[in-house]
């Protein structure tokens, strides 16, 4: 698990199976506001957790530099 520190946000790069793929899954979290405030799932599936993995992070960063 990747984070992306942003005060009390963070996001959260997790992979997860679906119909024996994989699939990335980024979750920004408010901690100071104690609430799940979005979570993005990819659209395309991936045959390794690894490859899901780097996908998912490669995805967070680029959502970073839009800031």
């Amino acid at each position: 698990m990747k984070t992306d520190d942003s005060g009390d946000v963070r996001a959260f790069v997790q992979t997860a199976e679906q119909a024996g793929a994989h699939v990335w899954v980024i979750t920004l979290v408010d901690f100071s506001a104690q609430k799940v405030k979005r979570s993005l799932v990819s659209d395309e599936s991936y045959t390794t957790r690894a490859a899901a993995q780097d996908a998912g992070e490669a995805h967070l960063k680029a959502l970073a530099e839009d800031r």
